[in-house]
């Protein structure tokens, strides 16, 4: 019984199922506490980073540009461009002058840009917690893109296409990718702490696992199959007296080790997936030094 040959024993794509099954219940829990628990942390997260209702307006423009003079004008207006623009100092200083009490710095972290599709569509969004104050550079920049559009050579009109009313706005609405990502790291996680285990692990999952332990005990099979009823026949006696033993079931007594030699031998029940190697161990070395024949092991 070598147990360097059982610590060394080849992969067993059986064993590894059997292992897997066993321990499925730990994979779906600790999923579903990551599911949980990255669900809860964005709900805190966002609840201390919005603090107090956040508000936003978003207004469409409508750029005229002058294809006559510079035909490739619009290859320098794109969506990168125009978030910098909006908060350059030309925009910027004219919106100031029709916002009163509004400094530049507020504008700046309010104001953002995007094009969307049609790049004559400009989308000016304004955000901020302070309703009279989003609706303030709001309606600055209703002043100041028309203005903007005077001074530039390229452009010949922004005209306001759009004018929308204020909104309440949750920026944080990711519960959902919150919860998959927890979820899939707890998956990860769970799946990587089970298939360590999985090497580690010293219970006898399989036959050849006993094969590898225990070469000298032959393995009858599963009791009431076709393979359990051959070898018994073959290997034991038709009408033999044979006592089954589990594990579980050993006890240090004198009187049934007494019974046990006076019978044709033992037939060890194995429980895959609950004996571990140690406690077996102990059993075969017990009944060996107590001259108790083992004829061959059941599941």
């Amino acid at each position: 019984m070598s147990t360097r040959d059982f610590d060394t024993r080849p992969i067993d794509l059986r064993r590894l199922w059997k292992q897997f099954v066993k321990r499925f219940w730990i994979i779906l829990a600790v999923t579903a506490i990551g599911a949980i628990a990255g669900f809860a942390c964005y709900v805190i997260y966002s609840n201390i980073k919005s603090g107090n209702t956040t508000y936003r307006i978003r207004n469409d423009y409508y750029i005229t540009f002058n294809h006559e003079e510079f035909p490739n004008g619009v290859d320098y207006y794109n969506a990168y461009t125009w978030d910098g623009i909006l908060r350059d100092d030309p925009i910027v200083d004219e919106a100031l002058k029709n916002a009163a009490d509004v400094s530049k710095e507020q504008i700046l972290e309010s104001v953002t840009g995007e094009i969307l599709g049609d790049y004559r569509i400009l989308t000016v969004v304004v955000t901020g917690t302070d309703k009279e104050l989003v609706q303030k550079i709001s309606d600055a920049y209703k002043v100041a893109l028309p203005h903007f559009a005077s001074i530039i050579d390229m452009i010949k009109s922004i005209d306001l296409w759009t004018d929308a009313a204020i909104e309440e706005y949750d920026a944080y609405t990711r519960e959902g990718n919150a919860a998959f990502l927890g979820g899939l790291i707890g998956l990860f996680v769970s799946l990587f702490v089970v298939l360590l285990y999985g090497i580690f692990d010293d219970h006898i999952y399989t036959e050849r696992d006993w094969r590898i332990r225990y070469p000298e005990i032959p393995y009858l099979g599963k009791r009431d199959t076709d393979e359990y009823n051959a070898n018994r026949s073959h290997l034991l006696q038709y009408d033999g007296n044979y006592i089954e033993l589990s594990a579980d079931q050993f006890r240090f007594d004198l009187n049934e080790f007494d019974r046990m030699r006076a019978a044709d031998g033992v037939i060890l029940k194995l429980r895959p997936g609950k004996d571990l190697t140690d406690e077996m161990d102990k059993v075969v070395y017990t009944l060996s030094k107590q001259d108790v024949k083992i004829v061959g092991v059941m599941e």
